[in-house]
Formats: C-alpha cells, sequence, structure tokens
C-alpha cells in the first residue's frame, strides 16, 4: 500500500466534523486502505479486516453505520460492478496523487450506486422502541397467542457531554 497524505485542512473540514469519531477514524483508515483511485472493496468484512484488523470489538455492523453516514456526508461512494460491492472516496483526486496507471477495482461509473440507508440526512440510533399497550386486555390476550413478551435487547448506555448517561 502506497503511503498517503493527509492535510491539515481536514483539522477544520464541516464535513469531518459532522463525524463520531468512529467514522472519521473508519474514513481515515479508508484513506491508506484505498488504491491510487481512491477505490476499495465495499464488502463489510473486507473493510473490517483491512481497516480494523486487531480491533476484536469492532463489528461489522459498526462498520455498515458508518459506512452510511459516510456517504450522507458525500464522503463515500458506495457502487456496484457485476453484482460486486465497491467504494470511492469522491474527493480523492483533489486531496492524493494518482501515481498507478490502472485501478484496483472498478470505477464507479461501470457500475450502480447504492443509495445510503439515511439518504434523508435523519440519524440511526440504536434506542428501545417504547409503545403503550392501548387494546383492551381481552383484545391483547387473542392478539398475543403465546402469552408471552419479546424482551428489549441489551443496550449500552452512551456518555454525553456533560459526562452523564
Amino acid at each position: 500500500m502506497p503511503n498517503r497524505i493527509i492535510k491539515e485542512s481536514i483539522r477544520t473540514s464541516d464535513s469531518i466534523n459532522e463525524l463520531s469519531w468512529f467514522e472519521e477514524c473508519l474514513f481515515y483508515r479508508l484513506i491508506v486502505s484505498c488504491d491510487d483511485y481512491g477505490r476499495f472493496d465495499g464488502r463489510t468484512a473486507i473493510i473490517k479486516g483491512s481497516c480494523f484488523p486487531l480491533k476484536d470489538g469492532v463489528t461489522a455492523n459498526n462498520i455498515e453505520k458508518a459506512l452510511s453516514k459516510l456517504v450522507s456526508a458525500g464522503l463515500v461512494k458506495r457502487y456496484v460492478v457485476d453484482g460486486k460491492p465497491y467504494l470511492s472516496l469522491p474527493t480523492w483526486e483533489r486531496h492524493q496523487s494518482v501515481r498507478a496507471k490502472k485501478s484496483k477495482y472498478p470505477s464507479p461509473d461501470d457500475g450502480e450506486t447504492i443509495p445510503s440507508e439515511n439518504i434523508c440526512n435523519q440519524m440511526y440510533a440504536d434506542a428501545p422502541v417504547i409503545q403503550s399497550n392501548t387494546e383492551s386486555e381481552s383484545e391483547s390476550n387473542t392478539n398475543n397467542k403465546r402469552g408471552d413478551e419479546t424482551p428489549l435487547a441489551d443496550v449500552e448506555p452512551i456518555t454525553l457531554n456533560d459526562g452523564t448517561e
């Protein structure tokens, strides 16, 4: 892998500032993983293995959520060529030198764009859904044939800026 230069202006970038620490970290690690044309394999397992080879706590779900945010921020473009997913960094040529004569991966122009899951720029939250039951007890008993309730998934607390959870 060739060495990459990251310009100091990245520190004051508005689009980078909107990212979480993990999304920003993934973006930097993608920069050093991409070929000379700013392209890379788009499979989540490959991205995880290349960008976080020693981080056991990073999951495929973490990678997918971060990629979605990077796509919605315009920092990553995801596309498919011949049924295989790829990604590219759209501003690559403005910031990096292209030295290779040919890319290791197909061009986004040869494929079909994969839209971001949060295309409306809505934030994704891992919060439990809380619903109130407004039906009567007899309706509840007939609708819930098994009589058991589905437990909520374990949710990790998030530390807020003021130190509370």
